[in-house]
């Protein structure tokens, strides 16, 4: 061990070198220089990190937010709902779990099937809850969905008559929570053969005052006679007619009564009218109107086209009546072929029939119903 120690004390030292680190030796840090000038070097990534990110999210998706409604609770992926949802985004904090609404501006059914929405691949809208859809999507501000929403309601041909007067009805009901003005008078405006249907409903007498004006009013309800549409508005004031009477003027001045059969215009000037209707004669204001009425059915019946009566329209300031489209519906027993045919005279008694056969017949029967238009200027309906 001695002759060891002994015999490396007398090797010669080493040479002393810089302290150097493998990555400052000269060209170190470079990449080696490829045989092909100018080709490119790159590190590919063998999956992209979104597909990774979506994938990884399809297969876990943890519900991991609580959507609390009153005592309703609806499990959702935070990541998602906050994806779509610009409400989430604004309110979902850090690592909330949970997420209360107002059970005052979100309807529980328009929230699950919001829910269920969001959550399917392949979503669809179902009809008869797409005001509440509606209602909770705007309140979560869910623009993709009231996108579709709005797109699925200009669908005139999915959205008319029956299908129209659901949503206006809705609408109505929903409109504390739906800031869209005038959703539920728009959709009026698609009924048209449905018309008497509704007003056999109970939901028609329970309309207000502004619904029952807008369908009186329209050129598109169809009827089978002028004076159904007096009947209408006799159905709907009577049903409350101590806290209706005030709008009954309103209301009757909207019937095209000039068109009537002369000899029920006569009737109405003298009072020799049954059941509600008297109620109208009895009004203030009713015998300086249906005078009017009178004098314009005479002008408007001798109209031959001459100068002298176009004068005298001119003078009265006599307006042209309006021509609702013609039904002719078999169920009622005064009912005429075609809109040109002679009138007949009715009791409110017999629309009330006409209205029971509707009922006895069913809520579809309107769609076995043809829409025709008077081929004459004037006539009386």
């Amino acid at each position: 061990m001695s002759e060891l120690l002994k015999s490396v004390e007398n090797l010669p030292l080493e040479p002393t070198l810089p302290r150097l680190s493998l990555n400052e030796f000269r060209g170190g840090n470079q990449l080696p220089t490829w045989d092909v000038p100018e080709q490119e070097f790159h590190l590919g990534k063998k999956y992209p990190l979104v597909p990774m990110v979506l994938k990884n999210w399809e297969l876990s998706d943890p519900d991991d937010l609580v959507l609390k409604l009153g005592s309703r609770q609806i499990r959702m992926n935070r990541l998602r709902f906050m994806c779509y949802s610009k409400f989430a985004m604004d309110h979902v904090k850090g690592g909330q779990r949970e997420l209360v609404l107002p059970e005052d501006r979100v309807p529980e059914e328009g929230l699950v099937r919001t829910c269920h929405w969001l959550n399917q691949p392949v979503a669809k809208l179902e009809r008869g809850s797409i005001m509440e859809v509606l209602a909770a999507a705007l309140y979560l501000e869910v623009d993709s969905l009231i996108k579709q929403v709005w797109f699925s309601l200009n669908l005139v041909d999915e959205f008319s008559e029956d299908q129209a007067f659901a949503v206006s009805y809705e609408s109505l009901r929903l409109r504390h929570l739906l800031p869209v003005v005038g959703l539920d008078k728009t959709m009026l405006h698609r009924i048209q053969r449905f018309f008497l249907t509704l007003v056999a409903s109970v939901e028609f007498v329970e309309l207000p005052f502004e619904h029952v004006h807008y369908l009186i009013s329209s050129e598109n309800v169809a009827v089978n006679s002028e004076m159904e549409m007096l009947y209408v508005a006799m159905r709907w004031l009577t049903h409350d007619w101590k806290a209706r009477a005030e709008y009954a003027m309103t209301l009757i001045k909207l019937v095209s009564l000039m068109t009537l059969p002369f000899e029920y215009i006569m009737d109405l000037q003298a009072g020799r009218v049954e059941g509600p209707v008297k109620y109208i004669t009895e009004l203030e204001e009713f015998p300086d109107y249906i005078y009017e009425v009178y004098t314009n059915h005479l002008l408007m019946e001798f109209d031959d086209g001459s100068r002298a009566i176009e004068q005298l329209r001119e003078l009265f300031k006599v307006e042209l009546p309006m021509q609702r489209p013609f039904i002719s519906d078999n169920l009622c027993g005064y009912h005429r072929a075609t809109p040109d045919d002679l009138a007949k005279v009715f009791s409110y008694e017999d629309f009330l029939d006409y209205l029971r056969a509707i009922h006895k017949n069913g809520i579809y029967s309107w769609k076995a119903l043809d829409v025709q238009r008077t081929s004459s200027r004037f006539k009386m309906v």
